[in-house]
């Protein structure tokens, strides 16, 4: 079932504001509210957030702050920012499954999925939690980012929160992708194990391959080689940020349409980290119901992952593993 929803009036309509919330820690106590700021958050420069201060848009503990103030370990800050116009993304998501507990749904690719930057409104959390009393409280057990496409387990329930949360920390929850990667030398199957940290790009700091990062492993395995191209699918076996393109792209094979990273896992280009484009699918999800037990096992494969299709022409079919899982 496709769910399609006017999260804004208009196209051209604005949001309602936010307020981010974040508390000071030990290392940050005797910054003042100005230093804290241009520091911690490189959106804005020093100039943007003393104007923002003297707007009355910042407040510690509940109060207008002052730029000079110096903070406390333990003081909560809030930002107010006023209302504004969010980017063009997708209004709409599939139901792949639901019942009083758990609900999934494929999100398509350019629908971020929890407010943050630029987006609040236009967000797949929004989507769901506007699409029906019964999901307002649904909260996503995982993540996919901006640019991937694929299936995305909610929690409608403080129990099934709560389970499907664990099962990913336990590496349970078990997911598989899809993508088209450049050219067509890979093996037949390998383990990626490039340790991923966060590295500068620009005035951000967004993941990538780094010798002193943290330990990560994804499986792949080769489903259809082309020409120029293979189609593959990865499964994670750790959860860091963005890891299935980063590890492809230090295998040698970015994903096919990968604005930002390039050979050995970093970045190419100085795009965003959001920039989309590429050819990557969450394609299989299971999980244990939190309810039942039972094993619960779905899929969801792109049209351009298709055989027959445009993206693939003349291209014979890959295997599905049992119980609808791709097999590595």
């Amino acid at each position: 079932m496709n769910v399609k929803l006017d999260v804004l009036a208009t196209a051209n309509a604005a949001n309602r504001g936010h307020v981010y919330r974040v508390r000071v820690g030990e290392r940050e106590a005797g910054q003042s509210v100005l230093a804290f700021h241009t520091a911690r958050f490189l959106h804005s420069d020093e100039a943007a957030w003393r104007e923002s201060i003297a707007l009355g848009r910042v407040r510690v503990n509940g109060r207008r702050a002052a730029a000079a103030e110096l903070l406390r370990a333990g003081d909560e800050l809030e930002f107010h920012r006023p209302p504004w116009r969010e980017p063009d993304a997708p209004e709409s998501f599939e139901v792949a499954f639901e019942d009083e507990h758990v609900l999934v749904v494929v999100k398509p690719a350019g629908l971020q999925v929890l407010p943050a930057g630029p987006f609040k409104d236009r967000t797949l959390l929004e989507l769901v939690r506007s699409s029906s009393p019964e999901r307002a409280a649904a909260a996503p057990a995982h993540r996919l980012g901006r640019g991937t496409s694929g299936l995305i387990a909610f929690g409608k329930t403080a129990t099934a929160r709560s389970s499907l949360a664990r099962q990913f920390r336990e590496r349970a929850l078990v997911k598989t992708y899809l993508a088209w990667v450049e050219g067509a030398r890979l093996p037949n199957s390998f383990a990626a194990r490039q340790p991923i940290a966060r590295v500068a790009h620009g005035p951000l700091r967004i993941f990538a391959a780094a010798e002193q990062g943290k330990a990560s492993l994804t499986r792949v395995r080769v489903l259809r080689r082309e020409r120029e191209r293979t189609l593959v699918a990865a499964q994670p076996i750790t959860g860091r940020p963005d890891q299935i393109r980063i590890h492809l792209a230090a295998a040698g094979a970015p994903i096919v349409g990968d604005p930002l990273f390039g050979p050995g896992g970093t970045p190419k280009s100085d795009v965003p980290p959001g920039a989309g484009g590429y050819l990557l699918h969450a394609a299989a999800l299971s999980f244990a119901h939190p309810a039942t037990g039972v094993r619960v096992k779905l899929r969801s494969v792109p049209e351009w992952a298709r055989p027959g299709s445009r993206a693939t022409p003349r291209s014979p079919p890959f295997e599905l593993g049992s119980g609808n899982v791709l097999s590595l």
